[in-house]
C-alpha cells in the first residue's frame, strides 16, 4: 500500500513537472515568434524611413538646391584653318 501512494506521489510529481515544462516551451516559442515579428516590422520601417527620406532629400535638393553649373567651353576636336 505505502507503494502505492508513493507511485501516485511520483507520477503527479512527474506530471506536474512535466506540464510546467511544456507550458515553459510553449510561452518561449510564443516570444520567439513575436519577437520575430517585432524584429520584422522594425526592419520595414527601418527600409521606408531610409527610401522616404532619401527621396526627400532628392525632391528638395532637386527644387531649392544650387543652380547649375554653367557649360564650360567646349573643345573641337580639329583645329580651325585660322588657327
Amino acid at each position: 500500500m505505502a507503494s502505492d501512494d508513493l507511485y501516485s506521489d511520483w507520477a503527479a510529481w512527474l506530471d506536474t513537472e512535466l506540464a510546467e515544462a511544456e507550458a515553459a516551451a510553449l510561452r518561449a516559442h510564443r516570444r520567439e515568434g513575436l519577437q520575430r515579428r517585432l524584429r520584422q516590422v522594425s526592419v520595414w520601417t527601418g527600409a521606408v524611413t531610409l527610401v522616404a527620406g532619401l527621396g526627400f532629400g532628392l525632391v528638395y535638393t532637386a527644387q531649392h538646391g544650387p543652380a547649375p553649373r554653367p557649360a564650360g567651353p567646349t573643345i573641337s576636336a580639329a583645329p580651325t584653318p585660322e588657327g
